[in-house]
């Protein structure tokens, strides 16, 4: 039966008209999405490439079959057979997968891996063997060259094979998970490089050279991304290329030597260029995401492929693109987001925007495609700096108050309470108490979640608040060497400042208060904790008894089924200690963003804004967050705390061994060691003891990194017991105040 399709396949007509290296749009330029249909006689397509403005699939009509190969004009139609082409090993094999890749010469790559069935060695019985085989095929699906590998994995010795890859000379290349050997003609390794790397993925170069791309992290999380090329005459590693932290590549063709995307954005490096360049922001597309493949199109033009797994295997999904003036009579008003890391529900929302919005699209500039979460932030703060404010800002890592202290942010509370279907009323209004300053609110978010510490209440006691000394006397009672918490001190100090910003800072006059006890009491409480993180994870480190205190934020309502498993009793909200008697536990909104008071498109912005406060709808029924529309989360609460029994054909309802009722589980998790948790429906003292924390919390956990690396570096010195407890409490009182002063 022929299947109809919307592949991931997007037409860029005009390359001179896409965006610039700054990030921005060049011009007044945006693309217009056209869905493209086409039927196949596939039930699932594996791969997809592009060739002088021809689209191949590769795939199968069942899940055990063979692989057939087709083509596709880039109109779309009715996709063509290629008989030329015959998956699969003579006699006796089984083909597990194949691959297909567009090489730079114009030509197609089929890399087919399976198993073939052979005679015993001693000549009875049989035995299997693992066979590789990397295909040259013509546009046609004629085969014009043929690197079969038996055993190969076996003879090298380096793990499994995930790529094979011919260069411009016809050398053939294998790839491992941390590793890539170049080949002798017999299929040994002629030598091996290997990677240290967290991930490691081998890609085709445009020149017809090969690399291997490597992302490592560092102990901070910060990635580091590179591209390295392989020198067969040195034996050794090439020429390297240095890409942002979030980068992920793709084979070049053409003038581009390779194409990668990052911060949702699709980019290529040019050859004998010194930095990558914008090709375009996937984002403002408006269409479903997906992992792009990027190939050359007709007339230098280029065409990107949007591939999603899905059931049967990985779906192609094309649209064409055409540009139109954004404020033109086709066009839309542009919106602009500044974003430090764009992801998770923020991005989605954007994209549905994008897509749904008569009048207005949002414009996205990602700044971590600069670079690490440093030179974003800093990147960010000297182009607003300069005047280059957008619409709207994500509020990711961002320093709110700050902006909001300058007369950079919009009070957000009037836009609510004369929007029709909103009010104060509507929103889960604790949430957004807690978030404001001097009495304005500056941010929208569609959910929230509720960071507190958690215990055992065996060990911790029945309560929501508490001192250090509370929790030394707690700790007292736990297994010997068993620490308070995974803090560091550096790292409590750090959460206990976001927590009680406003009991040091305060922005609207520049000053600090950072000599008195309050501050005092935390660094002294935080020099108890050991110097360094626990080494090992929490979740297993509390189950094992080596930690007392989950930290973790409690953003669900099968949250305390999980907390209870992981410290072996019914469990307390205890939260962060403090010594001034306050709830030790804040909210923090999810995919927060702002609007600027310099937007000419408030109206617009607040268009936007207003969709995440509405209620979300299917999007709600995610297990990982809490709606702060009040109907959604009532709505969610009810829906996970009502128990669902299934019934027999007959509609008994069913029952286990032990003769109990069988209950549908909400959802199952699996994590540390293989540990299967099911979740049930929240039960009415779940529930309460959720919102009993909620109606407890008056804090809001705000960051600001700069502000909050200048507090914990300075009392490193207390740490380390080089300065007294009032002389670091001085340093960092004039630190602290310079730093206030010189941005206020």
């Amino acid at each position: 039966m022929k299947m109809k399709y919307t592949l991931p396949l997007l037409l860029l007509l005009l390359l001179t008209a896409c965006g610039g290296k700054d990030g921005t749009s060049a011009g007044q330029t945006v693309y217009i999405p056209e869905e493209v249909a086409y039927t196949t006689g596939l039930k699932s397509v594996s791969e997809a490439c592009v060739i002088d403005g021809t689209v191949y699939l590769l795939g199968r009509t069942d899940n055990s079959g063979g692989f057939l190969l087709q083509s596709l004009p880039l109109e779309g139609g009715e996709a063509a057979a290629m008989p030329e082409y015959q998956s699969g090993f003579p006699g006796d094999g089984f083909l597990y997968n194949a691959s297909l890749r567009a090489g730079a010469d114009g030509s197609l790559w089929v890399t087919e891996y399976g198993m073939v069935q052979l005679p015993g060695e001693d000549g009875t019985g049989f035995r299997q063997e693992d066979i590789h085989v990397l295909r040259k095929l013509d546009t046609e699906g004629r085969e014009l060259a043929r690197f079969e590998y038996a055993a190969l994995e076996e003879s090298l010795g380096l793990g499994p094979v995930y790529s094979l890859l011919s260069d411009g000379d016809g050398t053939v290349y294998a790839a491992g998970e941390k590793w890539i050997a170049v080949l002798d003609g017999a299929g040994a390794a002629d030598f091996t490089l290997t990677s240290n790397a967290s991930l490691a993925i081998s890609i085709a170069l445009g020149d017809g050279r090969i690399g291997l791309f490597e992302r490592t992290y560092q102990q901070d999380g910060e990635a580091s991304c590179t591209l390295r090329t392989i020198d067969k005459e040195a034996r050794n590693w090439g020429e390297t290329f240095t890409l942002p932290p979030t980068a992920t590549p793709y084979d070049g063709m053409g003038e581009a030597l390779f194409y990668y995307e990052c911060a949702n954005t699709l980019c290529r490096w040019r050859k004998d260029a010194a930095e990558g360049e914008q090709v375009m922001n996937l984002i403002d597309l408006g269409v479903e995401s997906g992992s792009p493949k990027v190939f050359q199109g007709k007339d230098e033009g280029l065409v990107l492929l949007l591939t999603r797994y899905g059931e049967g295997g990985t779906g192609v999904f094309p649209y064409l693109l055409t540009p139109a003036e954004a404020n033109g009579p086709e066009g839309k008003k542009v919106l602009t987001l500044a974003s430090l890391q764009l992801a998770g529900p923020l991005r989605d929302a954007v994209l549905e925007f994008n897509r749904t919005n008569p009048d207005y699209r949002i414009s996205v500039t990602d700044y971590s495609q600069y670079g690490d979460r440093q030179t974003a932030r800093t990147r960010l703060a000297t182009e607003i700096g300069a005047g280059k404010i957008p619409d709207l800002l994500d509020l990711y890592t961002a320093p709110t108050a700050r902006w909001a202290a300058n007369g950079m942010l919009e009070d957000l509370w009037p836009y609510i309470d004369a929007d029709p279907e909103l009010g104060r009323d509507a929103l889960m209004e604790r949430v957004f108490q807690a978030a404001e300053i001097d009495g304005k609110l500056y941010e929208a978010g569609p959910y929230f979640a509720m960071q507190t510490l958690t215990g055992a209440k065996s060990a911790v006691g029945d309560r929501m608040t508490w001192t250090m000394e509370d929790m030394r006397q707690a700790l007292e009672a736990m297994p010997e060497d068993c620490l308070a918490t995974s803090y560091s001190r550096a790292g409590m100090l750090e959460r206990l400042i976001e927590l009680n910003w406003s009991q040091f800072v305060d922005w609207e006059t520049g000053t600090c208060s950072f000599t008195g006890e309050a501050f005092k009491a935390l660094l002294r409480s935080c020099g108890d904790l050991p110097a360094e993180p626990f080494p090992g994870g929490e979740e297993a480190a509390c189950l094992n008894k080596e930690v007392m205190l989950y930290s973790m934020w409690a953003d669900s309502f099968t949250f305390p089924q999980r907390a209870k498993y992981i410290l072996g009793d019914e469990i307390s909200y205890v939260g962060y200690p403090n010594e001034w008697g306050e709830a030790g536990s804040g909210f923090a909104l999810s995919s927060s963003v702002a609007m600027s008071c310099y937007s000419k498109e408030k109206e617009g912005a607040w268009a936007f804004l207003r969709t995440l406060l509405l209620p979300q709808g299917e999007k709600a029924d995610s297990l990982q967050y809490l709606p702060v529309n009040k109907a959604s989360f009532q709505e969610q609460m009810e829906r996970l705390s009502t128990p669902v029994y299934p019934v027999d054909e007959d509609g008994e309802y069913l029952y286990d061994d032990r003769g109990e009722q069988i209950e549908t589980p909400v959802a199952r998790e699996s994590y540390d060691g293989g540990v299967e948790l099911t979740y049930y429906a929240a039960s009415q003292e779940e529930c309460t003891q959720l919102m009993d924390l909620y109606n407890g919390i008056d804090a809001y956990f705000r960051r600001d990194p700069e502000l909050t690396a200048i507090i914990t570096e300075t009392a490193g010195a207390y740490f380390a017991g080089d300065k007294s407890l009032e002389e670091t409490a001085e340093l960092v009182q004039n630190r602290a105040n310079l730093y206030v002063n010189e941005q206020s």
